[in-house]
């Protein structure tokens, strides 16, 4: 796609402006980077021992601009396209956390009904751990560890829930099992019938299907490719579902256990190790992730709106992590600069993401690279788009 300079961008805009959340005309806070900066990009990435990428800028319902560069197979000189996916790592999380609040306005989900009401088998007895909600896993705030290592290692909270922050892909998962027993069907499938379809997310899973192996990314680490090993797992996982006559999206959390255990090698049958997972496996494309960014943003499709009271929950303050960042409901909170921001980040190591949303402008930015550095490239074009910088990239 043409990349326009921000004269050019300036005028479209002007010519066409849009509304924000308050109904008050606002110019875009979130704009493509000059071309002055995508002339230095391969530079960068050069320098950062980045690949490849793609990026894009979403104002109002639509994606304004998008951008690909570099490689996502080194060797074989695949360049990175639109139809390239990339693991999404923790930028699972927001689009899980819209789903999960859109079964609070359907009345399934209590956002402060401990868990342990839902899925009683999932987490000993355990005075502090009986009292976790999907509220306290949203903001972060739940007490759990990120992940456990070890079977041997107990799910039980640090500290008193809702006390403190501290950031917890189990906590996610927790919630995913509790998903998945409101819904009545595996995890994936619910993801897809619930959100990913009707966003036309049709590239997005987070499971493993038969077109991921040619269309994902490798990763890397100053030049080196990343271990495929989590790839071989999940290709022979894809094969035992299809030989047993159940699709992997349909697959539940007791039969994903099962099958880990019978896999051999495999790894750990725990949250951490789990696809699909509601914390880091989603793959997806920078098309498809900014459809999820328009929904967020503007509520293109009707249908799939969150309540307003869901949403003003949604972007309210719930765990403080330092003056000028907090955790909101499946999202990080920042104030920079008297302007409020969502954003988030993801790390499956050689993989690194980054978005950025301004809700009153109603303009966001995503990157996803398949370079262990990316997330120090991925501030340079974060600030680059935002015309500020950002106090999450010191915080990560």
């Amino acid at each position: 796609m043409a990349t326009l300079t921000r004269r050019e961008f300036t005028a479209v805009l002007a010519a066409a402006p849009f509304l924000s959340l308050t109904r008050r005309a606002v110019a875009p806070a979130i704009n493509p980077p000059g071309d002055r900066f995508i002339a230095a990009l391969p530079g960068l990435m050069q320098l950062s021992g980045v690949p490849g990428l793609s990026m894009a800028v979403v104002h109002g319902g639509a994606v304004a601009w998008t951008h690909y560069s570099g490689l996502m197979d080194v060797e074989k000189n695949r360049g990175v396209t639109s139809r390239t996916l990339f693991p999404a790592a923790s930028l699972s999380k927001p689009v899980f956390a819209y789903a999960a609040l859109r079964l609070v306005d359907q009345g399934k989900l209590d956002l402060d009904r401990p868990l342990k009401g839902y899925v009683p088998d999932h987490a000993p007895a355990d005075t502090r751990g009986d009292l976790v909600t999907a509220r306290h896993v949203l903001s972060h705030s739940s007490g759990l560890r990120n992940w456990r290592a070890r079977a041997d290692q107990p799910l039980t909270p640090d500290f008193d829930p809702g006390a403190r922050f501290q950031y917890s892909g189990e906590g996610i998962y927790y919630l995913q099992r509790v998903v998945e027993t409101l819904a009545g069907k595996g995890f994936e499938q619910f993801m897809q019938d619930s959100l990913l379809q009707p966003l036309g997310m049709t590239s997005s899973t987070y499971a493993w299907r038969a077109d991921v192996e040619e269309r994902l990314t490798l990763g890397y680490t100053r030049g080196q490719a990343a271990s495929t090993t989590p790839r071989d797992f999940a290709n022979r996982l894809l094969k035992h579902a299809t030989d047993s006559g159940k699709p992997l999206a349909q697959w539940t959390h007791p039969e994903l256990v099962l099958a880990m255990e019978r896999l051999s090698p495999a790894p750990p049958a725990l949250p951490n190790f789990m696809i699909p997972n509601a914390a880091a496996s989603l793959l997806t494309t920078v098309g498809d992730y900014s459809a999820f960014l328009a929904q967020l943003m503007t509520d293109a499709n009707a249908a799939m709106a969150l309540k307003p009271a869901t949403r003003q929950a949604m972007l309210k303050p719930h765990t403080r992590i330092n003056t000028a960042l907090a955790w909101g409901l499946g999202w990080g909170l920042e104030r920079e600069n008297n302007q409020d921001y969502l954003w988030h980040w993801g790390d499956n190591g050689a993989w690194k993401n980054f978005v950025l949303v301004h809700p009153e402008s109603r303009s966001a930015v995503v990157v996803f690279t398949n370079g262990a550095n990316g997330l120090r490239l991925s501030e340079r074009i974060i600030n680059a788009a935002s015309g500020d910088q950002h106090a999450a990239f010191l915080w990560i």
